[in-house]
Parts: C-alpha cells; sequence; structure tokens
C-alpha cells in the first residue's frame, strides 16, 4: 500500500532505527524523516537490525508541509484531545479508513511527533485526521517507536474490500494548497474582510478534512476562483486606493 510513515523531528535515532525495524516487518518501505538529529544514521543502525536498506532510502525534509506534498490523506497520532481538535477519529475506524484509501491507490500519511512533547499545533493543522491509541489512562504515553509498531500492525492486519473507492482521485496536499491559494485570491478580489476571508479558508480547510477534495471537484474551484478574478481584479485594481502611489515630479 502506498502508505508512508513520517517521523516529525524525532529526539531519539533509536527509536528511528527501531521503528524502521517495525515497518519492514508489516510491509511499510517509505520511512520520512523531518529534522532528525545530527549522525541519526550511524545511530539508528543499531536498532535497524536487517532494515538497514530502508534506513538508506529513507528521505529528510526540511519541514512537514514539504513532506506531505505528494499526499492525499494525513493522519496525525496524538494522546491529546480537544481545542481544535475537531478532526479525531477514533484508532480502529482511522487504520480502516487507511486501509481502504491506501488500497484504492491513495497516498497516505501517518504522522507521529517529537518523543518529549508529541506533534505540535501547527504540525497537527496540516493534518486531515487525528487518531489516538487506546490506552490506560491512568499512563497514556508511549514510547515513539513502539507507536510506530502498533500503527504498522493495523495496518498490516485485515483485509477489506475496496467497493469501487478506486474511482476516485483526490488531490494531493500541493495540488490542494494550489486551490486555497486561487480562492483567498479571489476573496481579495470581492473585497472580503480579511478576518472573515481567514475564517472562509479555515472553514474550507475543515470540511476538506471531513472528506476528500477530487480532482474534479479541484479544477472546479480552480475554474471559480480564475473567474471571480478576472471578473473582479479589474475593479478592484482601478480603485485609487489600491493604485501605486508615484512621486510627483518636480517641474
Amino acid at each position: 500500500m502506498p502508505i508512508c510513515i513520517i517521523l516529525d523531528e524525532p529526539e531519539n535515532p533509536d527509536n528511528i532505527g527501531a521503528a524502521v525495524r517495525s515497518m519492514k516487518n508489516m510491509g511499510l518501505k517509505d520511512l520520512r524523516l523531518v529534522l532528525p538529529p545530527e549522525d541519526w544514521r550511524y545511530e539508528a543502525n543499531k536498532l535497524a537490525v536487517g532494515a538497514a536498506d530502508l534506513l538508506d532510502k529513507a528521505k529528510v525534509f526540511s519541514t512537514l508541509e514539504k513532506a506531505i506534498e505528494d499526499r492525499q490523506l494525513v493522519i496525525g497520532t496524538t494522546r491529546r484531545h480537544g481545542g481544535h481538535r475537531r478532526a479525531h477519529i477514533e484508532f480502529e475506524k482511522a487504520m480502516q479508513g487507511a486501509k481502504v484509501r491506501g488500497m484504492a491507490g491513495e497516498k497516505i500519511a501517518v504522522v507521529f511527533g517529537k518523543e518529549s512533547k508529541g506533534l505540535s499545533n501547527d504540525s497537527l493543522r496540516l493534518c486531515d485526521w487525528y487518531t489516538t491509541i487506546p490506552t490506560s489512562p491512568a499512563y497514556p504515553s508511549m514510547n515513539l517507536a513502539q507507536t510506530v509498531m502498533i500503527v504498522c500492525f493495523s495496518l498490516f492486519t485485515g483485509k477489506i474490500k475496496v467497493d469501487g473507492y478506486e474511482k476516485w482521485k483526490p488531490v494531493n496536499k500541493k495540488e490542494f494548497e494550489s486551490v486555497m491559494k486561487n480562492l483567498n485570491e479571489a476573496l481579495e478580489c470581492l473585497e472580503y474582510n480579511p478576518s472573515v476571508a481567514t475564517r472562509i479558508d479555515h472553514t474550507f480547510r475543515d470540511f476538506v478534512k471531513r472528506t476528500s477534495l477530487l480532482k474534479t471537484e479541484a479544477q472546479m474551484f480552480l475554474g471559480l476562483s480564475k473567474r471571480i478574478k478576472d471578473r473582479a481584479a479589474p475593479l478592484y485594481n482601478d480603485k485609487p486606493s489600491n493604485r501605486p502611489v508615484r512621486d510627483k515630479k518636480k517641474h
């Protein structure tokens, strides 16, 4: 399945090695690291044990945003609830959804945060779903490598029927950001109050997190945004307040 594991700012190279071993046990091959510690590759080899080939192929990124550009569904793992975490999905349902969409050819990422703090709020905002592995409430915090193993095992076990989902063609994150950029430019041309435009942006993003934005839908929104900009931009740019100020020539 086209599912990658992303470790966002991991702090301990041993956990990277143990995680990649778990991935190989369960047939996953794509490991991505965001700002790993120095000498991580050498240190991680100690616990990779037979999975050094995956470790050598691991991709390193400077930001989580870049690491997920080609993904169509991003699932963040967290033990915290509340606040902005409205897209929280029960663990079993999240794994089932990932398998269905992965079997249909959709590119999935499961993201894990740093050992000391987990995923930051900024990283969680980039995720479509959030999920939590059920644990005893008396001690919910888990080791990073163990968490990766449980997720990989859950993705590996059980087979489910796709039932036509392969006909869907969702956009990836890079394509989605292009849609949002054009939509926000259209809102600016329509002279929306910046705070209202921001709420529209957040509302649309939250909506897409609950479902997928298909390529056909993305083309529709891009066309709509372009038409708005083509019609509204000349009027917007022609307003005196929007004209560039020029220095008066001295005679």
